[in-house]
């Protein structure tokens, strides 16, 4: 009778680590699921991130180009073109004046 017992004892041990296992295995599916979600999400964002900073990158190098076209006219003619520019704000700025106080 003790050995049978013992028997039984066995099964039942066997019987729920075998159903410990099976939800082992379910976890581990579950988190293997939860792994390739994550990782197409990643692929995802990143594509996003590399499409955005196209644009990003184009207009900095357009600034780059226009604060070098800047330096360059400022460089280059004389100082003519400050005379006008100055010229041009003062005559604006009575215009603007003149169109407030009426």
């Amino acid at each position: 009778m003790a050995a049978r017992a013992r028997y039984r004892h066995t099964e039942d041990m066997e019987e729920h680590n075998n159903k410990l296992i099976g939800q082992l295995g379910n976890k581990v599916h579950s988190l293997k699921n939860l792994a390739i979600d994550i990782q197409s999400e990643l692929r995802d964002q990143d594509k996003t991130l590399d499409e955005m900073q196209n644009p990003m990158g184009n207009l900095g190098q357009m600034f780059r180009k226009t604060m070098s076209a800047m330096g360059q006219l400022s460089q280059g003619g004389g100082s003519w073109h400050m005379c006008y520019l100055i010229l041009f704000v003062f005559i604006f700025f009575m215009l603007v004046k003149y169109l407030i106080m009426g």
